[in-house]
């Protein structure tokens, strides 16, 4: 075999990489990747530009803690699970995630040409050339024809199967979830799963799991689990780790109804049978809270897995090592049997579901109590009413009497104040006006409905 060239050499040499010389090599982006198609970044972008787009150096350093969920480097920590089942703890960087993904979505006669290139097919091909920090625009040239060749015979199957995006992982982050909804979504050769407190992004062969904070129990459950489904080895990769996944969360949801039930349900009790305070209607409503975000945690998890089910196209897709063994049947999803990522999915979704329904009733037992204290309030504040409307009438019926006395405590002369017998039927009559008055009034309102027993 000859030996290696290099355009350096090459005297005379009228090729693009000569002409155009390193200004391509430092501006030059292929179309295909300015629309998030993957090419190989490694070979069309300098050391260089590699090197200070995976730093934090430049202008670019002091939106570290705003941009980025970890450090300021932009590296987060990822439980990383191999075939089977191993976990390993690394911090990626962003574009290290999505690097992974789009080598996974790689086609696999491709894979195979550049892994598995015999003598033959060495001798056909252009003779490698030394990498320099000025990448070489002639090899790029024909490897970028290589793959658009490729490409169109690949039109028929792979239309409408998207790669992962950059989008695509900023969402999977913390600082870029707006609404925390979660979500499953399907790309080529990934899955995307996006369901707090798990968000993990599944591929054929590895499974990454974004770490939470203070997520010690969960992540040795999730282990477990992966521990678990990596003794069925006649099931692909990614079922097991859906499985594992869903396994998890559906544990995780029974925790966590298991340890706010008991505080709820005594502190229910304890509400009726004791006193009304303050302290214990704060109590209500922070139940009442606490239950209403773990319903709609859970729910969401359930529509988003209901999302899937009712997506046919979606649900094929998720067969990632089948579609990649035979990328010809993504011109004909419809010939691959999705029971059994129904089965799966319809399994979990039944324990999610009988949690959800658990959350709800004690909602519904935690309304029922807030109504009854509401009624206890209201029977109260009405028997205040009704003992106010009583004073109300005794007070009327008194300032008769003292009017009374007042008219004959004047200073004037009306010959009354000589006579005998005037003061003591004064004073009889005021006193029956007065109970007369308060029980007729008594009577009244109580006929009317206004004071009850």
């Amino acid at each position: 075999m000859s030996e290696p060239l290099e355009f350096s050499d090459i005297e005379g040499d009228s090729s693009p990489s000569r002409l155009l010389g390193s200004q391509l090599s430092s501006e030059y982006a292929s179309p295909s990747t300015s629309y998030g198609t993957y090419q190989r970044m490694v070979e069309v972008r300098s050391p260089e530009s590699v090197e200070l787009s995976g730093s934090s150096q430049g202008p670019f350093k002091k939106f570290g803690c705003q941009f980025d969920p970890g450090a300021k480097s932009g590296r987060v920590l990822m439980m990383v699970f191999d075939r089977k089942g191993r976990p390993t703890m690394k911090e990626m960087s962003r574009h290290e995630v999505l690097r992974m993904t789009q080598d996974a979505a790689e086609p696999k006669d491709e894979v195979i040409s550049e892994e598995g290139a015999t003598p033959e097919m060495e001798k056909m091909t252009p003779p490698p050339m030394r990498r320099r920090s000025s990448s070489t625009i002639a090899g790029k040239i024909w490897r970028l024809g290589q793959q658009n060749r490729q490409a169109g015979q690949q039109d028929l199957y792979t239309v409408g199967v998207q790669r992962v995006h950059s989008r695509d992982i900023r969402k999977m982050e913390n600082a870029f979830s707006v609404t925390n909804e979660p979500r499953i979504v399907t790309r080529k050769q990934a899955i995307l799963i996006s369901a707090d407190p798990l968000r993990a992004i599944v591929m054929r062969d590895v499974c990454l799991v974004y770490v939470p904070d203070g997520a010690d129990t969960l992540l040795s459950v999730l282990k477990t689990k992966f521990a678990e489904t990596a003794r069925e080895d006649d099931a692909p990769f990614e079922f097991r780790a859906v499985e594992a996944l869903l396994a998890t969360l559906s544990r995780y949801f029974q925790a966590q109804f298991g340890q706010l039930s008991p505080v709820v349900v005594s502190a229910l009790d304890g509400l009726m049978q004791g006193g009304l305070n303050a302290r214990e209607l704060e109590k209500l409503r922070e139940f009442k809270n606490t239950i209403n975000e773990f319903e709609a945690q859970v729910d969401g998890v359930r529509r988003a897995l209901m999302v899937l089910l009712d997506n046919e196209e979606d649900l094929r897709l998720l067969y990632l090592t089948r579609l990649y063994n035979e990328p010809n049947l993504l011109s004909d999803l419809w010939s691959i049997d999705s029971e059994e990522i129904e089965v799966l999915i319809e399994n979990y979704l039944q324990d999610i579901f009988s949690t959800r329904t658990k959350a709800e009733l004690m909602q519904h037992r935690i309304s029922n109590t807030e109504s009854l204290v509401m009624m206890q309030l209201d029977s109260m504040r009405n028997y205040l009413l009704g003992v106010d409307l009583i004073f109300s009438i005794v007070v009327i019926s008194l300032s008769v009497g003292t009017f009374i006395a007042g008219v004959f405590g004047m200073n004037l002369h009306s010959g009354l104040e000589t006579a005998d017998g005037w003061f003591l039927g004064v004073v009889i009559v005021t006193i029956a006006l007065f109970l007369v008055m308060t029980i007729v009034g008594i009577l009244y309102f109580k006929g009317k409905g206004v004071l009850l027993q």
